[in-house]
């Protein structure tokens, strides 16, 4: 398995050879200047926009890489929290260990979310027991 650091030391490896390969071709620009050779200016001219584009979407492909890198840790924390939070059901809800109340089922599955369920009174407690604030579900 591949650490986290190795596809960014590969691209800064690549943005390296990119930016050397970008300096040769400016020599050869000079160098052009002093040669007459129409065919080996634009050749010169067309390396060095291949290059500049190459450089420009290996800098996107960074960007891409380090998103993915924050998404792929949020989603190790999201997989962290519910394993060690993981909540037992109790009357229609989720409790948690060390905490007070009950919490809607529906909010923590769905966003990961811990909404405190309020109580439903007189003629409502025959749809059940609990009500989420948030999402308005209607529990136990």
């Amino acid at each position: 398995m591949l650490s986290a650091l190795e596809p960014r030391g590969r691209i800064m490896d690549v943005i390296a050879s990119l930016q050397s390969a970008i300096e040769i071709a400016g020599k050869l620009r000079a160098l052009s200047k002093k040669i007459e050779d129409a065919d080996f200016k634009m050749l010169v001219a067309d390396l060095s926009v291949e290059l500049a584009d190459a450089k420009l979407e290996t800098a996107n492909l960074k960007i891409a890489l380090a998103e993915a890198l924050e998404e792929n840790e949020s989603q190790k924390k999201i997989i962290n929290q519910r394993s060690s939070q993981a909540p037992k059901l109790s009357d229609g809800a989720y409790a948690f260990d060390g905490e007070d109340g009950l919490f809607c089922t529906g909010c923590f599955d769905t966003k990961s979310l811990k909404v405190r369920v309020s109580p439903l009174s007189g003629a409502f407690r025959t749809f059940g027991k609990w009500s989420c604030p948030s999402c308005n579900a209607t529990l136990g």
